[in-house]
C-alpha cells in the first residue's frame, strides 16, 4: 500500500514537473531570441546596415517607414549599451543606448542617447522593437 502510494504521488506530480520544465524552456528560447536580436540590431547599427537595422521596427510592411537618406553618409563608431531593465513577465525589455556617430565629410563626433523599447510577439516568437528609430 505505501508503496502504492508514491507511485501514485508521482504520477499526480509528473503533469506539474512537465509543464514547469516546458515554461522555462519557452523562457530561456524568449531571452536567446531577444540577446541574438539585440546582438544583430547592434551589428547592423554599427556597421550603417541600416535598411536591415530598420526591419526590427515593428510596423505594418508596406507601411514601414525607409531610413533617412542622409544615414548613407553617416558612420558609426561605437554603440554602448548604458542601462537595461526586463519587465516582471518577461514579455517587455528597454535599454538605453549611446551612439557616437560622425558623417563622412566631418570628423566632429556625435553622440545619441537612444531609449529603445522592445516587446516579445508571442504569435511570431520574436521580438520588436517598438520605440522609435534612432534620430540622427
Amino acid at each position: 500500500m505505501f508503496k502504492f502510494a508514491h507511485t501514485h504521488a508521482l504520477w499526480l506530480l509528473l503533469p506539474a514537473l512537465l509543464l514547469s520544465a516546458c515554461a522555462n524552456i519557452s523562457k530561456s528560447e524568449r531571452m536567446d531570441g531577444l540577446n541574438n536580436t539585440l546582438k544583430n540590431y547592434k551589428r547592423d547599427i554599427r556597421w550603417g546596415e541600416f535598411d536591415t537595422a530598420w526591419a526590427f521596427h515593428r510596423g505594418e510592411t508596406d507601411k514601414r517607414e525607409e531610413p533617412p537618406e542622409k544615414l548613407k553618409d553617416l558612420r558609426v563608431t561605437d554603440y554602448k549599451v548604458v542601462n537595461t531593465h526586463m519587465s516582471v513577465d518577461n514579455l517587455s525589455y528597454t535599454q538605453t543606448v549611446r551612439i557616437f556617430y560622425h558623417l563622412a565629410d566631418s570628423p566632429r563626433v556625435r553622440k545619441l542617447t537612444d531609449r529603445q523599447k522592445w516587446e516579445y510577439d508571442e504569435e511570431a516568437k520574436r521580438w520588436w522593437l517598438v520605440s522609435d528609430m534612432p534620430q540622427f
